[in-house]
């Protein structure tokens, strides 16, 4: 039977044992994971590292990321990286014609 160790927030630890899924695996941590690393890998996959509440940074609602992913997407929104791809975006409107929306 897996045994998983969950800290308090006063920083105390307890252990919880049961087949609860998977534990948190970011810095060896060995909490029960609730959330799986949301960061784009390529090709429309995601990192899924497991996470537990300590260790998942929620970036957007519903969105969340690893330790070390949380300082790629920090250097990345700092650098103005989320602004110039914004700039990209095109907003999508019902009265745009067929012809536009690529449609024959």
């Amino acid at each position: 039977m897996p045994c998983y160790i969950s800290h308090t927030k006063n920083g105390d630890r307890m252990f919880i044992c049961g087949d609860l899924g998977p534990h948190c695996v970011a810095e060896r941590c060995s909490d029960v994971s609730g959330y799986l690393c949301d960061y784009p890998v390529g090709e429309g996959k995601t990192c899924d590292l497991p996470l537990c509440d300590s260790h998942a940074y929620e970036v957007a609602p519903n969105v969340h990321y690893c330790p070390g992913h949380l300082i790629l997407w920090k250097e990345f929104r700092d650098a103005g990286g989320v602004e110039r791809e914004l700039r990209n975006v095109v907003p999508f409107s019902s009265s745009t014609p067929a012809t536009e929306k690529g449609a024959t």
